[in-house]
């Protein structure tokens, strides 16, 4: 996959070349995009992948890639892996984000890791969503206190309508979570969710990019 002359156009030579070096991976940061990595955060990106931050395809806000002290962000697969501009990536200490090749985090979309998130190949985070694998506090319902952390693992070939809440669950392969759902427990591979809470509508569902 190529880069659109749009995206050529706006790449931050000195900081994609600066990152690709120290990481010993192909990573690609469009102009505008804002990094922060603490000490010991580190990026690892197969030889046969890539990680564009910051595409053009829409406006708005600058892409921000926050990773705190001994973060990790890991590519899996041989393939690109995109974030749109818009997106907000933050991976806080010793936390580890996964991204599999060709998996799509589309425009404002937002990614708060306090631990465990991984996300397979070939899948789309649509505009706007949220994935946490944290409530970021201790909660009590009825009595029983219930974990502030849960790790959040969506499959491969898996999309994610826009304006989608994610908050430590489990999605299978080839699901379909609609637009403006809250997903707080387990989906099944090949269904499609819709709601608050996500609830099954649909079964043996497929789609194509």
């Amino acid at each position: 996959m190529r880069l659109p002359n749009k995206d050529l156009l706006h790449i931050s030579i000195a900081r994609s070349l600066y990152l690709s070096l120290r990481f010993g991976g192909k990573i690609i940061i469009l102009r505008g995009t804002r990094i922060r990595l603490d000490r010991g955060a580190r990026i690892q990106v197969p030889r046969d992948c890539r990680l564009v931050i910051g595409k053009h395809h829409a406006g708005g806000a600058p892409a921000s890639l926050d990773m705190r002290r001994n973060a990790r962000l890991t590519l899996n697969g041989s393939g690109p892996v995109s974030m749109a501009r818009g997106t907000r990536v933050l991976i806080l200490s010793e936390a580890h984000l996964a991204i599999g090749a060709y998996t799509v985090i589309n425009f404002n979309a937002t990614i708060t890791c306090f631990k465990h998130i991984s996300i397979g190949m070939s899948s789309g985070i649509g505009w706007n969503s949220n994935v946490f694998d944290s409530n970021a506090h201790e909660l009590t319902v009825d009595g029983i206190p219930r974990p502030a952390r849960k790790p959040v693992s969506i499959g491969d070939h898996v999309w994610v309508g826009a304006g989608v809440t994610i908050l430590g669950a489990t999605i299978g392969d080839g699901a379909v979570v609609g637009a403006g759902s809250v997903v707080v427990s387990a989906v099944p591979s090949k269904v499609l969710v819709a709601g608050n809470p996500a609830r099954i509508i649909g079964k043996n569902v497929s789609f194509k990019w």
